[in-house]
């Protein structure tokens, strides 16, 4: 396929990103932008160069001239609008989480097998440099074994304000969202599955209606533990990972990885660089018939341990004091 139209689902800060991106991508064409109001979807078509806009995600699907569908739209319409593109035929790329639950994703997975459709799920972590030069750092066994591993991200969300300062229509998720990417990088970068899972969860805030609060201990199959602890309660902001190793502790952050307390890489690269990435090889899994980094498969194995975690807390205290909003 030597052109490839996209439709993008939002115009929101990812899709800005990846608007961006697959204006660089050789062969690729903007088609359309769905949104959920008119007007801000038709000031994203003008700026982005979309060849078309509309409000009906329908319309968009049944176009024809419509190959792959990036959805960015809010976490709970994941799971629906990208069965209904799988659906009509059109390949997906889908913004994390692939969907609410573990039965969500698990019907995604069945379809994309059925349709023959690609399902690519965007962990962007995955292509950041610094996160792909840890990964093979590891698997290099440079490192030795690996003991634990550890990651945290704190920051305040009291209200549905995004990071990119904008109001949103929706609120987030800190267990099936933002753990959502520690825990599929922990899984990734350690390189073996999970053998079981635990958590703790804080009960529904009356402001947003969702828990702003989450821990998770897991042991790996090669016995290495992870702790994954995420806030939306931090009034100064902080996020790490350490893997502490049989040859040294390995630090990482966006731009720079330690070993032994020595800089080991270095990058210059952002957030923009990492989705340019990931949407190259989106593109180029499509336009060769293959499964793409990440797919939907990949997606649902974190998905697998969030569910269990999140089934922990009701099954413990009671549904009243943790159910979310939302459903796949």
């Amino acid at each position: 396929m030597d052109r490839l139209n996209c439709c993008v689902v939002g115009y929101g800060g990812i899709a800005t990103f990846h608007a961006e991106a697959l204006r660089k991508i050789e062969g690729v064409c903007l088609h359309t932008v769905v949104g959920r109001r008119p007007e801000p979807t038709e000031a994203f078509q003008k700026q982005m160069g979309f060849q078309k806009a509309t409000v009906r995600y329908e319309e968009a699907l049944d176009d024809p001239e419509v190959h792959a569908v990036i959805v960015t739209a809010p976490s709970e319409f994941h799971h629906e609008m990208t069965a209904q593109a799988l659906r009509a035929g059109k390949d997906v790329l889908v913004e994390i989480p692939l969907a609410l639950s573990r039965r969500g994703a698990e019907e995604l997975a069945a379809l994309a097998r059925q349709t023959g459709r690609k399902v690519m799920v965007a962990h962007t972590r995955r292509f950041q440099p610094t996160g792909e030069f840890v990964r093979d750092f590891l698997a290099s066994g440079k490192a030795g074994k690996i003991h634990q591993h550890a990651s945290h991200a704190f920051w305040l969300r009291h209200d549905d304000v995004g990071w990119t300062g904008y109001r949103r229509s929706w609120v987030d998720d800190v267990l099936f969202h933002h753990t959502c990417h520690h825990l599929d990088f922990a899984l990734w970068a350690v390189g073996a599955p999970a053998r079981r899972v635990r958590g703790e969860l804080s009960p529904l805030d009356p402001r947003t209606g969702t828990s702003l609060d989450v821990s998770l201990l897991m042991r790996h199959e090669n016995e290495c533990i992870t702790t994954i602890s995420l806030s939306y309660n931090a009034r100064q902001a902080s996020i790490g990972y350490v893997f502490i190793c049989e040859g040294g502790t390995l630090t990482l952050s966006p731009q720079e990885v330690t070993f032994g307390g020595e800089v080991v890489f270095t990058s210059s690269g952002g957030l923009d660089d990492s989705v340019l990435a990931q949407n190259r090889e989106f593109v180029a899994a499509v336009r060769e018939n293959r499964q793409p980094s990440c797919n939907a498969e990949d997606g649902l194995k974190a998905l697998i341990l969030l569910q269990e975690v999140y089934d922990q807390m009701v099954g413990m205290e009671g549904e009243d004091k943790y159910r979310r909003r939302w459903g796949l």
